[in-house]
């Protein structure tokens, strides 16, 4: 009897372990993502290939650095209406458009968002010079850039690729390229093969700016060309993400109003002795709103810029 009591004493012990040991290697069902906010959205944008179209409007639009995709009865999702409130309140300025846009399309069941901004000289610029892509598609110079995404979005095929390709700034022969491969694999059902270029942001080096090119296709002007300004563009941008991003730092949305938007107080020569850059010196706050930092610099001597710092704090 007490070895019949043991066993089942013995078997309901180990049943409760291996219950215990179950439930603790049972993972957390994951957190939800933090609703986006201004801080967020602004350091993506600036560290995807939408820094190109904030740094005078390489791309004349980029979308895709923020996305969020809900199930496709819903009308729209809490998340998107925050996002749309954070870009609202970026330090981005007159000529930029920034926002939601919710394709037209579900895929599999789900609606698909994307925080997108335009650089609307450049986007005007490009519809005047390409009104036999836009023009059909009710586009003009002064269209807002969400209704160029949605006119975009809800164009056949053909249309669709080649105005998506010129807004997001891709040289002409890379769109037609695109646009004649995609052609070519409806008719026939072949895949047409191909390289990619890649230009590179502070988030990948791979993947973010790229456009497909014909297979074996050597460096074009064209291609030259927006290397060079997206290389002038991507080592101005890193020193000062450097400088401005991290721990106890003032964040994206300083370097916004800092780098990309120019200061209400100038810095003067003096203050800014060297490039490139290893280390970044900040002199000062001229406002609330307006962030003073000195060019990134070897030497971290600040004398050359106390009597600034006292004018600027009033000391």
């Amino acid at each position: 009897m007490r070895h019949v009591l043991f066993t089942s004493c013995l078997a309901l012990f180990v049943m409760t372990a291996v219950h215990r040991a179950a439930w603790a290697e049972t993972p957390s069902p994951p957190a939800p993502p933090a609703p986006p906010t201004a801080e967020s959205l602004a350091l993506k944008m600036l560290d995807s290939e939408a820094l190109y179209t904030l740094a005078g409007g390489l791309k004349p639009i980029s979308e895709g650095f923020w996305q969020l995709r809900f199930p496709e009865g819903q009308e729209t999702h809490s998340d998107v209406e925050a996002a749309r409130t954070a870009l609202a309140a970026l330090p981005l300025g007159a000529d930029f458009e920034a926002g939601v846009y919710l394709f037209a399309q579900p895929l599999g069941g789900k609606r698909s968002a994307s925080a997108f901004v335009a650089h609307q000289p450049s986007l005007r610029a490009l519809i005047e010079r390409r009104q036999d892509v836009f023009k059909p598609l009710g586009v003009t110079g002064v269209t807002p850039a969400k209704q160029v995404l949605e006119a975009i979005d809800r164009a056949t095929s053909s249309a669709r690729w080649r105005a998506f390709g010129l807004v997001f700034g891709y040289p002409e022969y890379a769109v037609e390229f695109f646009v004649a491969a995609g052609e070519s694999q409806a008719i026939t059902g072949k895949f047409v093969e191909r390289d990619f270029l890649n230009l590179p942001t502070f988030a990948s080096d791979r993947g973010r700016f790229v456009y497909a090119v014909p297979k074996g296709h050597l460096e074009r002007d064209e291609d030259r060309e927006l290397k060079a300004k997206a290389a002038a563009i991507y080592q101005s941008y890193t020193p000062w993400r450097n400088a401005l991003v991290g721990d106890g730092k003032p964040g994206a949305v300083a370097l916004l109003r800092s780098w990309l938007i120019p200061p209400l107080v100038s810095v003067p020569q003096p203050c800014q002795p060297c490039q490139p850059p290893q280390e970044a010196v900040m002199i000062g706050v001229a406002s609330a709103d307006k962030l003073v930092v000195a060019r990134p610099c070897r030497s971290l001597n600040r004398e050359p810029c106390l009597p600034l710092l006292k004018r600027i704090r009033g000391r």
